[in-house]
């Protein structure tokens, strides 16, 4: 007894300090809460329906820069109807509903692994979300959508929004999965085509010298890292790693040149990719091409594999 409670104390030690680390986040934001990034997009949209320029020059660190495809101030239009300060605060609560929907997957199963990661995962979202940074929104559609038909169109939707989830396009892409690779590629190619419409001789492109951005360090030295972690994700989706998905979204964190702490939230889609590839679940769009190539993947009548569920 003694030997297994010394064996699970380093887990333990790491969870508590995790849930520890959410707790004091939710406390120590709800008292400062500030949706500003909210503000971004309600401006965005004010200035569609006055006709005045959708990407104005903003420093790139400000909370005001929008950067998004048309279509989401679009969407905010009629949340300008309110009050700024009343449409910004509901939004930041539907955010932290977001945070929550896109943690609750890891928790349908508990593991040491996953309630970790939902710990995790839920600090980075929690803090974004009193920001009121769309950030929780984008996750959430992304690990729900997982296993979906439709999952390709949402991946491009999100990338609309934060750009990063097109780091999945590479493991379809490698794998010759042609056809989710160039549903989620055209879906955002669709949905960023409209800006041609507008004047983007102001759009803000510099990602900015704060936060955790090894750009803002060394250029080269963030050029390597994008480049190994890559190649990283390529080698593992050449050798059908189910990893291939945690490398893709471990990606989303270390590719951009501007790096935040919230875009681990990317993690749990990964997770849970990497855990249905794990258990013999076939995705719907890999049906066809796993059929034609024959693939050797056994799915037992439970739909899990011989392999096991994932750790």
């Amino acid at each position: 007894m003694a030997r297994r409670l010394l064996s699970r104390l380093p887990r333990t030690l790491a969870l508590a300090i995790l849930l520890g680390w959410l707790a004091y986040t939710f406390a120590s934001w709800f008292l400062v809460w500030n949706p500003a990034d909210a503000g971004a997009y309600y401006d965005a949209a004010t200035r569609l329906t006055r006709g005045e320029p959708l990407y104005p020059s903003v420093h790139p660190e400000a909370h005001e820069v929008y950067r998004y495809a048309p279509w989401f101030a679009v969407a905010w239009i009629p949340l300008t109807a309110l009050p700024r300060d009343t449409a910004l605060h509901l939004w930041s609560l539907a955010m932290l509903a977001c945070a929550g929907a896109a943690v609750w997957p890891l928790l349908r199963r508990p593991t040491w692994t996953s309630v970790s990661l939902a710990a995790l995962v839920g600090q980075t979202l929690v803090e974004t979300a009193m920001f009121g940074n769309a950030h929780p929104l984008v996750v959430a559609a992304l690990v729900w959508t997982v296993g979906w038909r439709t999952f390709p169109v949402w991946v491009g939707v999100a990338a609309s929004i934060k750009l990063v989830p097109l780091a999945l396009v590479i493991v379809w892409a490698t794998r010759r999965q042609w056809r989710p690779a160039t549903v989620a590629t055209g879906m955002a190619a669709t949905l960023f085509a409209p800006m041609l419409l507008f004047d983007l001789r102001s759009y803000v492109t510099d990602p900015g010298t704060g936060l955790l951005s090894l750009y803002a360090i060394s250029p080269q030295l963030w050029a390597v890292t994008a480049i190994a972690a890559t190649f990283a994700t390529a080698v593992l989706a050449i050798r059908r790693s189910p990893y291939a998905w945690v490398a893709a979204a471990a990606l989303m964190f270390v590719g951009p040149p501007r790096v935040v702490l919230s875009y681990l939230a990317f993690l749990p889609v990964g997770y849970e990719l990497a855990r249905r590839e794990r258990a013999g679940v076939r995705e719907p769009a890999q049906e066809s091409a796993g059929t034609r190539s024959g693939s050797s993947t056994s799915v037992m009548s439970n739909g899990r594999s011989s392999a096991g569920p994932m750790k």
